[in-house]
């Protein structure tokens, strides 16, 4: 399997696995979070703030498909 992520800004994530491109995504953000998990609460923190709705997840996979609900990210899929 290969996960595929595209943001609304055309950058593109792809990993083996959902994790990997969660954990891609963590080096990548400015607020240079300590763990995955503090990335992805961070960035569900930002959602409500930019898009007015909540993001409810509790895997990798979850959280991206999350994103991609609100519009926060532009596609997710896999191969």
């Amino acid at each position: 399997m290969v996960v595929n992520v595209i943001l609304n800004d055309g950058a593109r994530y792809t990993g083996e696995t959902y994790v990997d491109v969660v954990r891609m995504m963590k080096l990548d953000s400015y607020l240079i979070p300590a763990t995955k998990r503090e990335y992805m609460n961070k960035t569900a923190e930002r959602c409500v703030v930019y898009h007015g709705e909540p993001i409810q997840y509790e895997t990798a996979q979850e959280f991206l498909h999350e994103l991609e609900r609100v519009g926060a990210i532009r596609k997710v899929w896999e191969e």
